[in-house]
C-alpha cells in the first residue's frame, strides 16, 4: 500500500471506513483546534505507540515514524475527525492503515510482524495467565496469536499486551464493550485449541467488571456521520 500525502479526499465506500485520504474538511485554522488536537494526541499517543511496537517492533524508529505519520494525517483531517461519532476510533483506523502501509513497503513484513509480537509475548503471557514451559509452547502461542482474524487479534493485543480495559479498547475499535468481549472470547478459544491449553478458553475477567462471553456481535459504531 502506498499513501499519496497530497491526494484529494477519497472515501472507501464501506461503512465507517473513510480514512486514508478523507480530507473532508479544511486544515485546522485556529488555536482552539490545535489545542484540542494536542490534547487528543496527549491522551492517546501512548497507546498508539505501544500498539505500533507490537506490529513493527520496538527497535529503531519504525513505530515512532508510523505514529508521526498518523498524527500528521489526523491533523490534516482534524475538523473531520471532530465530526465523527467516535474520534478515537477514527484515529485508530488511521493508525492501522499507516501500519499496513509501512509493512507493505518492507521486503520481509511477515518476519518483522512475527519478531515484533515475539518481543511482546512476555507481557501477553503475564496478563493472560499463561506460562509456556518450553520454546515449542511459546512458538505455538505466538503462531496462534498471529493466525487470529485481525479484529480478534487486536482485542487480545489491546487487553494482554497493552493492558487496556474494555471501555478503552472498545473505544479504539469502534465497538461496544460487549462486542469486544465476544471477540476476545472467540480469540481465547482459538488460542486454546491451537496451543492445547484448553483452560485458556475458560472465560476470564478483564477490566474487573464483565467476563468474556460470546454474544451476537452488534453493529459497529459508524464514524462517517
Amino acid at each position: 500500500m502506498t499513501i499519496d500525502r497530497d491526494a484529494p479526499a477519497q472515501t472507501s465506500g464501506r461503512g465507517g471506513g473513510r480514512t486514508m485520504n478523507d480530507g473532508g474538511g479544511t486544515a485546522p485554522d485556529g488555536a482552539r483546534l490545535r489545542i484540542t488536537f494536542d490534547a487528543f494526541c496527549s491522551t492517546h499517543e501512548r497507546a498508539w505507540t505501544a500498539f505500533a511496537r507490537t506490529q513493527v517492533g520496538a527497535h529503531g524508529d519504525a513505530a515512532a515514524l508510523v505514529v508521526r505519520r498518523t498524527k500528521d494525517h489526523l491533523l490534516h483531517n482534524w475538523p473531520l475527525a471532530l465530526r465523527q461519532e467516535a474520534p478515537a476510533a477514527y484515529a485508530w483506523r488511521l493508525l492501522k492503515e499507516h501500519l499496513a502501509a509501512w509493512l507493505a513497503a518492507q521486503s520481509e513484513a511477515a518476519v518483522l510482524q512475527t519478531a515484533a509480537m515475539d518481543a511482546a509475548i512476555g507481557r501477553f503471557c503475564h496478563r493472560a495467565g499463561l506460562r509456556p514451559q518450553t520454546l515449542s509452547e511459546q512458538l505455538a502461542l505466538l503462531g496462534a496469536i498471529l493466525d487470529l482474524p485481525e479484529r480478534q487479534r487486536d482485542t487480545v493485543v489491546l487487553a494482554y499486551c497493552l493492558g487496556l480495559d474494555d471501555d478503552q479498547a472498545a473505544g479504539y475499535l469502534g465497538i461496544t464493550p460487549a462486542t469486544l468481549r465476544s471477540h476476545r472470547c472467540q480469540a481465547r478459544r482459538r488460542i486454546a485449541r491451537a496451543t492445547g491449553r484448553l483452560d485458556f478458553a475458560t472465560p476470564g475477567l478483564r477490566g474487573g467488571t464483565e467476563p468474556d462471553v460470546e454474544t451476537e456481535p452488534d453493529t459497529e459504531r459508524r464514524d462517517d456521520r
